[in-house]
């Protein structure tokens, strides 16, 4: 049941994977999104891809984005973002940076509705349900 576990070792919980996720728990219908606790975070430099991120763009949640970069320390996002913005390089590096180099290494998810903390440890959220949340 837990294979898939080793191949995510030495990977961190990125901006990018805290916007796609949400609260499953049972009879929960504002699972999104869950607030960020920080306890360690890093920065890694990942390669610049604009066309990725102009992909992106329209599948992320912005407040979501923004209130989780805020969270982890990164004042550098605009509060408000619209495509018009894709044409400017000083928002993508912005963009890019929030969303894929910043790291949450230890802290956890906190379901908004519940209050139910998700860890995360070694950079991987741990989102499994207890039975009774089923």
């Amino acid at each position: 049941m837990f294979q898939g576990l080793c191949c995510l070792q030495g990977t961190e919980m990125r901006l990018l994977t805290h916007n796609m996720l949400s609260s499953n728990i049972k009879g929960v219908t504002n699972g999104f999104p869950l607030r960020v606790e920080v306890e360690k975070m890093v920065e890694k430099q990942v390669d610049f891809n604009a066309d990725f991120l102009k992909n992106m763009f329209t599948k992320i949640e912005w407040k979501a984005l923004f209130d989780a970069a805020q969270t982890m320390g990164y004042t550098d996002l605009p509060a408000e973002a619209e495509s018009s913005m894709l044409d400017s390089d000083e928002f993508l590096k912005k963009f890019h940076h929030a969303l894929l180099e910043l790291h949450l290494e230890e802290g956890a998810l906190i379901c908004p509705e519940t209050g139910r903390r998700f860890p995360v440890n070694k950079g991987i959220p741990n989102m499994l349900l207890h039975e009774d949340e089923v």
